[in-house]
């Protein structure tokens, strides 16, 4: 049984692991706009470059989602198989136990 203490630093952690995240997002934020306001180039090869990265952020976003979903599909497969084994062995225990008279 978690007792406060353990509880508030499970919450601490969890504040202290999002406050990383934040910073980190901040910081590439910062830099990238930094990046672009001394970057050597026009307007539109800025906007130009923007879109792409942009474009291949989302399609390695989508590309990890797809790859996750049928990792979690895989993961509850099993699970379902390996409870549909644990109940057919649990019947036949029953079954044998009846016949026996147990």
């Amino acid at each position: 049984m978690k007792n406060q203490r353990d509880e508030h630093d499970e919450k601490r952690q969890g504040n202290h692991q999002r406050s990383r995240l934040t910073y980190l997002v901040v910081g590439l934020g910062i830099g990238a706009l930094l990046g672009v306001l001394l970057a050597p180039q026009s307007g539109d090869d800025t906007r130009e470059w923007f879109a792409t990265k942009y474009k291949d952020g989302m399609d390695s976003v989508n590309a990890k989602v797809k790859q996750t979903r049928q990792q979690f599909a895989e993961l509850i497969d099993r699970g379902q198989q390996q409870v549909g084994e644990a109940v057919d062995k649990g019947r036949e225990a029953l079954s044998k136990a009846m016949a026996v008279g147990v």
